[in-house]
């Protein structure tokens, strides 16, 4: 089991990290935990977020990291959701970060990589995942 972490927060990032991951990694499976970083980003991008999802085998979608910027009404990850379903994948949402290493843990598999995805704080989650996936 690998755990890599990306900076990937723009549509263009993510479908090159992706499609290098599942080249490069031979993993059996490519999971993404992803964060999206900003509201006013998902607001213009959302949809290409979710195309770019559709690219792993499963996903984590956690809830926009704000950084500088105030809520703008009715944007929230769940745009990406529903595109990334749109497109095929499998995604999870999830609105307690905590959470992240045990629901990642119900998914994984021997021989995958899960891959965490964003510019906000998911960076903090890669270790913790790596060590609920260690027991």
């Amino acid at each position: 089991m690998q755990v890599i972490d990306s900076y990937a927060h723009h549509p263009t990032e993510m479908t090159a990290d992706l499609e290098a991951m599942r080249g490069a990694a031979g993993a059996s499976r490519l999971l993404v935990v992803f964060q999206p970083h900003l509201f006013s980003r998902t607001q213009e991008l959302g949809k290409e977020m979710g195309d770019a999802l559709a690219l792993a085998d499963a996903s984590v979608v956690l809830d926009i990291y704000p950084a500088r910027e105030d809520p703008i009404p009715g944007i929230t990850s769940e745009l990406i959701i529903a595109a990334a379903e749109r497109a095929g994948a499998t995604v999870t949402a999830v609105h307690d970060k905590e959470t992240v290493p045990e629901v990642v843990a119900g998914m994984a598999a021997p021989g995958d990589l899960v891959l965490t995805m964003g510019a906000g704080d998911v960076t903090d989650l890669g270790p913790k995942i790596l060590a609920r996936l260690s027991n």
